[in-house]
């Protein structure tokens, strides 16, 4: 993916990640940010009531809400599936725990069969197998071919009686109607500038939605962490992918051009790092200055980057975090040192770490955030950090994405820049992803970088090879 520099308007290569990451607390009485509120499944088969207003991805047959206490970090879920009809309650039960055990980096320190009502069920706790201290305690029902997951994590716990209370809501409702979970109503979307270089997707009508629930229109924005603490790291999977982007500029003083940056291979890889379960995501390509390879380190679990290391023609760069500190060293062109305190606010990298992570949020229409971006050719002015709100205006079948000939079902997330800099908001970076609603794979990025001077706009398809 193309990320451009503010003061420099110039393509950067490079990939990102992201992080499950709640705020370290004392256990305590839960302080919600709201009154309680009881969601039901599409199609009514159960209802569960979350302190406050939850964030919720909905789909036709299956629900998935999170709700994040906003100073104690604690992660209440529930989410629904599906499990096969041929296998008993017990291993279907058994092989869904297993499943998020080991796609979670977790360890099972304890479980229980019991029942809901006639229900089977499955009381469970986890600790990770990383360096994180992160715990979960959570139970399983299943209601004929549908599983509820109903969880509360964190890197501490509320009280038990706090625990039991929640998962004591949860009630079978039946097949009563068409009640709808709690979401927020999408807003309209937006047009997509054409390319000269490539085809853009273009998106049908968008069919009017169903009415919500008022409580939803005064849904407060998440914070960073919320944010980032509903990544699924389950969803991103290792592979190998290619993709090719085009870039040209945008109308300005500069005198227009445009060129192909050429055809890349992104490989994502699961490995120990150390004492650390890694994602490691490597792209290798070339463009018109030589060949070029980019290499993430993520925390598996978290998707939080903890280093890159990148190499290209005449120059070489090293980021790591550590403890809580951003040290980079770049050597050759654009050569510069740097060590600044980020703290444990979710830091990203621009490129494909974020493009993928964002790809595990439980997306819906209307689904709204920011995330805090790094972005490297800003490292020498000190203020290298920016904030970028995230939205997601349409959902739906798509024509045209990765050079596919057929529509495929893709939320459109959409990234500006928020500066506070009044001449920047003019005409803030502009980021618009494409992903495929199921696989949930990127399959097309486009970036704005407006400039006085002729801006930078680039197209990426990418796809998985078959």
């Amino acid at each position: 993916m193309l990320f451009c520099s503010r003061r420099v308007v110039a393509s950067l290569c490079m990939s990102v990640g992201l992080s499950l990451l709640c705020g370290e607390s004392a256990a305590s009485e839960p302080s919600p940010g709201g009154s309680p509120q009881r969601v039901t499944s599409v199609g009514g088969l159960f209802s569960i009531e979350f302190p406050a207003v939850p964030t919720c991805n909905e789909k036709a047959d299956e629900l998935d809400c999170h709700y994040v206490y906003p100073s104690e970090g604690w992660v209440l879920s529930a989410s629904l599936s599906k499990v096969k009809s041929s296998e008993p309650p017990a291993k279907s039960l058994q092989k869904y725990l297993d499943t998020s055990a080991e796609n979670g980096s977790f360890r099972i320190v304890r479980q229980e069969a019991t029942h809901v009502g006639e229900l089977p069920a499955l009381d469970y706790r986890f600790e990770s197998t990383d360096e994180s201290v992160y715990r979960a305690v959570g139970r399983l029902v299943l209601i004929g071919t549908r599983l509820v997951s109903i969880e509360v994590g964190g890197e501490t716990l509320p009280p038990e009686d706090a625990i039991q209370r929640f998962m004591n809501t949860f009630r079978v409702e039946g097949q009563p109607g068409k009640t709808e979970a709690v979401a927020s109503s999408a807003p309209e979307s937006q047009p997509i500038p054409e390319p000269s270089a490539a085809p853009s997707p273009t998106e049908p009508p968008a069919a009017p939605l169903p009415a919500q629930a008022s409580s939803a229109s005064v849904r407060p924005e998440p914070s960073l962490s919320s944010l980032t603490a509903r990544m699924q790291a389950s969803l991103l999977k290792p592979g190998v992918l290619q993709y090719q982007s085009i870039q040209e500029t945008l109308p300005g003083e500069g005198m227009p051009w445009s060129f192909s940056v050429g055809t890349a291979k992104r490989i994502i890889q699961r490995k120990r790092d150390k004492k650390r379960d890694a994602l490691i995501i490597t792209e290798k390509g070339r463009t018109q200055a030589g060949t070029f390879e980019h290499r993430f380190w993520l925390d598996a679990k978290t998707l939080l980057p903890y280093r890159w290391v990148s190499r290209s023609p005449g120059a070489s760069t090293r980021l790591e975090v550590i403890d809580g500190f951003l040290h980079a060293e770049g050597k050759g062109a654009g050569a510069v040192k740097f060590n600044q305190h980020v703290g444990d606010t979710p830091l990203l990298f621009p490129g494909a770490p974020l493009e993928l992570a964002l790809a595990t949020l439980p997306l819906a229409p209307g689904f709204t955030g920011s995330v805090r971006v790094l972005d490297p050719g800003e490292m020498a002015t000190g203020k290298p950090f920016s904030t970028w709100r995230v939205s997601v205006p349409f959902a739906g079948p798509v024509t045209g994405l990765a050079r596919l000939k057929k529509d495929v079902a893709s939320y459109k997330v959409e990234l500006l820049e928020s500066t506070g800099e009044k001449e920047l908001e003019k005409a803030p970076r502009k980021i618009i992803l494409w992903i495929e609603s199921e696989a949930r794979r990127v399959l097309q990025v486009e970036t704005e970088a407006p400039s006085s001077r002729g801006g930078i706009r680039s197209v990426q398809t990418i796809q998985a090879q078959r």
